[in-house]
């Protein structure tokens, strides 16, 4: 693998790939969220046809490339594109328990499965991305490789007319550019879909009056009609369905849903499970949220305390009857395992305290039906501040 990986790196198309990636601003493992693959994006297609050349004279099987990518532990957003990948690069449906097992070594690929070799290869391509990420921001460097095709000043600057400034990037002459990496593409409000330097300067000047002046690299360029220029709003998660109360489609009696911040590494559990009410004579399910915050190496305590919410949701009343608030107590030790999801051991990311006494609840109201926005109204105000954005997002509020 790791002979491929510096063929890769060493393809003389991977530096200006790169140097576009990187005005992105966004990890590449994104294009693997959901559940439905889209293509390999535009500006991917070379490195993508190269590395499936190089994929096929190496002779490295499927399985060991899935594996590669999913047990990295420097990178860990690539177990969840792994799995994505038996979503919808395989022929034969796999459920999630399936997918985790194979992804992770626990079971082997199964020999009658055959991965669509684009998918895989694309997959491969971002991971290559975005472990070795252009760093060489010296103008020393930059300057001499820029390539522009309009005429210029001695700034390296060209006069535009005409520009559609959009969230990532602008339209100028039928061609999508993506900002300089050195221009702040944050908003002045949420949901805006232009950076506020630009915002500011339509809001007070006529662009159509002044001189506007800026720096066309072709390299950050793609044809109009081959650009992704969509405004994103993305999500954090990486498996397990969305909980929408009772418009939730439950396939199993136990269902996981995972969202992660890949700045923080922290994670937000939800766990739903199907029961039973003999007394009431309906179905129910559990539902539990749980934070799992990243801890260092170096961390010293012999145990976490995590945050847990558990409520007790009634899909036919549209009404939760049970809400409790607890801290559980982990062993170091363990915790490190049920948090990188990927143990081979017996710990999952599910994994649960062992004793009432590690189960510490601390208040819980019940017996009376509760609206599903008093539920979400008492967990989000349960979680702390680095979890309650993942929260909004696991229920779609964002």
């Amino acid at each position: 693998m790791d002979e491929l990986l510096m063929k890769i790196l060493s393809l003389d198309i991977y530096r200006n790939i790169s140097y576009y990636t990187s005005h992105l601003m966004l990890p590449l493992y994104r294009h693997f969220g959901g559940m439905k693959w889209n293509g390999t994006q535009n500006y991917l297609i070379p490195l993508v046809n190269k590395t499936k050349e190089l994929i096929e004279k190496s002779g490295i099987s499927q399985e060991t490339i899935l594996h590669h990518l999913a047990n990295d532990i420097s990178n860990p957003s690539y177990l969840f594109v792994a799995q994505a990948i038996l979503v919808y690069a395989v022929p034969i449906k796999l459920d999630d328990i399936q997918r985790y097992k194979i992804v992770t070594k626990q079971i082997s690929l199964p020999s009658n499965i055959y991965i669509d070799d684009e998918i895989l290869a694309c997959a491969l391509v971002c991971y290559v991305l975005d472990e070795n990420r252009y760093k060489q921001w010296d103008f020393n460097i930059i300057v001499p490789e820029e390539k522009f095709v309009y005429p210029t000043n001695d700034y390296h600057l060209t006069k535009v007319k005409n520009i559609d400034f959009r969230q990532s990037g602008f339209i100028f002459d039928n061609k999508y550019y993506l900002y300089n990496i050195f221009i702040d593409r944050k908003p002045l409000r949420a949901g805006e879909a232009v950076p506020a330097v630009f915002k500011i300067m339509q809001d007070g000047v006529d662009l159509s009056k002044a001189d506007l002046f800026l720096r066309l690299d072709e390299r950050l360029a793609t044809d109009i009609d081959k650009a992704d220029i969509c405004h994103y709003e993305f999500s954090e998660k990486f498996y397990g369905p969305s909980f929408l109360f009772s418009k939730t489609r439950l396939d199993k009696a136990k269902n996981i849903t995972v969202h992660y911040n890949p700045e923080t590494y922290n994670k937000l559990l939800m766990v739903v499970k199907k029961d039973y009410d003999t007394i009431l004579n309906e179905e129910f399910w559990h539902i539990e949220v749980e934070q799992l915050p990243y801890i260092e190496e170096t961390y010293k305590s012999k145990y976490v305390l995590i945050t847990f919410v558990h409520g007790k949701y009634y899909p036919n009343r549209k009404a939760f009857r049970h809400i409790d608030f607890i801290k559980n107590e982990y062993s170091t030790e363990k915790y490190k395992q049920k948090h990188n999801g990927c143990s081979n051991a017996d710990i999952s990311i599910d994994y649960y305290t062992e004793t009432k006494n590690e189960h510490y609840k601390i208040w819980c109201i019940e017996n009376i039906d509760m609206s599903e926005e008093l539920w979400y109204k008492l967990t989000l105000v349960s979680l702390t501040s680095q979890f309650k954005n993942l929260f909004n997002e696991m229920l779609e509020r964002i």
